[in-house]
């Protein structure tokens, strides 16, 4: 029994110690399998989604990307006071203009005038009296060989605002200058971005037809230009102009929209978007105009633009609440016979308005639209502003924006609605467009969409006829010489740009 006992104890033993071990082994895979789950559930909560765009990296993007190209402060004014220049102010409307633009511009802080004769420039520092009575009166101008040529490259060396008051006579020795002198410093300025105005009239020396100019050299800022052209206005409201404007020559601008929260897109006779259903809250993530009404609040003197009038970038930012193939069906579904007029689809895109006609070198033939993938960008500065670095424009430009083909386009028209030389820009989808982007980016992708000039030539007939005058082509020469040069041409030029996403997946 002993014996049994001895032998049957330890098998007891046995199954007690395995089920034991089994419970053990039970409880570590319950463990295991509890903080596999919380450990699943945490990194599900914190995991890292990818970039997700938000509209104030576009902010801080579009407001980094404004560089204004500004002149220097101050002004420069160069009179030419040879003997000729009697002949030029011989009639009651010419002395009427320089007595104009001497009082709008003598003794203003910064604007130094000079005397153009003798091959000298020469400075003239007089009170405003002494400087009218001084240009006023005929003796003043006893001299000759105004030195025209070099005070065009002294006014491009400066880099200031400057207004020359010449027939543009040069001579060479005893003779007029016939070869086209001015055109290096002419095509400088306009390379650097800046723009020249011309005033001109018609005079008489000895029994020889001649023309006068004011030329006003200027940034797109335009303020020497807005204070010569206040005063010429005033004494000869018909003078002939001719805008001689650059590559980046600042196009007046303007779009009629329904609201500062709502842009060119589609609406409904309700006001309804009912194609893209871009959001028009007014919040921080919905649409937005960079250009803005602009004043202070406490109406300093100079911080004040009319409510029509708004100042900053040309640009605006549309987020769509459609996938881009339902904004596509839900156009053409608009566009069907029977939707009555006033719910007709006409552009994704419109009611933006440019003034082609304010420059006079070049007639704009079309404009295109260029659309560029900026979410890269995008995803550079929300990591710098989380981050709290700061952000280079150098840096910005290197990130890579690839081109996406095939999914707007654009054209200009004009109406009779519209005064002289203004034309209304649209936007449409290309018509291979089905709402998948080429090259595979994402489709949710922030698009940037340029309208560009793509066709321009220059109208060297208008220069001709302005410019010219009998025994002297040298000016008209220079003109045309300037508008042909390559950094004048105006194909490329960026007008107005469209940011544009949909937030529906």
């Amino acid at each position: 029994m002993a014996r049994r006992s001895s032998h049957t104890s330890p098998s007891r033993r046995s199954r007690n110690n395995k089920k034991k071990s089994s419970s053990k082994f039970l409880y570590i895979g319950i463990a295991i399998l509890a903080v596999a789950i919380v450990g699943t559930f945490i990194w599900w909560m914190t995991r890292t989604k990818g970039y997700q765009f938000q509209r104030a990296d576009l902010d801080e993007y579009v407001e980094i990307s404004q560089s204004p190209n500004l002149l220097e402060d101050g002004a420069s004014v160069y009179v030419d006071m040879s003997d000729g220049m009697n002949f030029a102010y011989s009639t009651p409307e010419s002395k009427a203009i320089l007595q104009s633009v001497i009082n709008k511009l003598a003794a203003v802080p910064g604007v130094d005038f000079f005397s153009l004769a003798d091959q000298k420039i020469t400075p003239l520092e007089m009170s405003h009296t002494e400087l009218y009575n001084y240009m006023l009166s005929p003796g003043s101008y006893s001299l000759q060989r105004a030195p025209i040529e070099s005070t065009l490259k002294d006014i491009v060396s400066k880099r200031k605002p400057a207004l020359m008051m010449t027939d543009f006579e040069e001579y060479k020795g005893s003779v007029i200058e016939q070869a086209a002198y001015a055109k290096e410093s002419f095509i400088n300025w306009l390379a650097m971005g800046y723009n020249i105005t011309f005033y001109k009239w018609a005079f008489t020396e000895n029994g020889k037809q001649k023309l006068m100019f004011l030329a006003v050299f200027d940034d797109n800022a335009n303020r020497l230009g807005s204070m010569v052209e206040t005063a010429v206005r005033m004494a000869a409201p018909t003078i002939e102009t001719y805008v001689l404007g650059s590559r980046d020559f600042a196009y007046p601008t303007s779009t009629q929209y329904l609201s500062l929260k709502q842009g060119g897109n589609y609406h409904n006779s309700v006001g309804v978007d009912a194609v893209t259903a871009v959001s028009e809250k007014g919040g921080k993530e919905d649409y937005v105009s960079y250009s803005k009404p602009f004043a202070s609040s406490t109406g300093t003197a100079g911080q004040f633009a009319p409510l029509d009038i708004s100042l900053g970038e040309f640009a605006e930012y549309y987020p769509l609440g459609v996938r881009w193939a339902d904004a596509i069906h839900n156009a053409k579904q608009r566009q069907a016979a029977g939707v009555p007029s006033e719910e007709q689809f006409t552009h994704l895109l419109r009611n933006l308005y440019v003034d082609f006609g304010s420059q006079d070198g070049f007639a704009i033939d079309n404009i295109e639209v260029r659309v560029f993938d900026m979410q890269e960008t995008m995803k550079y500065i929300s990591g710098a502003r989380t981050s709290g670095d700061s952000i280079s424009i150098k840096v910005l430009d290197g990130i890579n924006r690839p081109e996406i083909n095939m999914v707007f386009t654009a054209g200009m028209e004009a109406n009779r609605s519209l005064p002289a030389g203004w034309k209304e820009i649209f936007v449409d989808f290309d018509e291979k467009f089905d709402g998948t982007f080429m090259g595979g980016n994402p489709a949710t992708n922030l698009l940037r969409a340029n309208i560009v000039i793509s066709r321009a030539t220059a109208d060297i007939a208008k220069a001709t006829s302005f410019f010219s005058w009998e025994g002297n082509p040298s000016l008209a020469n220079s003109v045309k010489e300037t508008l042909t040069a390559s950094s004048s041409n105006p194909i490329g030029r960026i007008l107005y740009t469209y940011y544009i996403k949909t937030l529906s997946e």
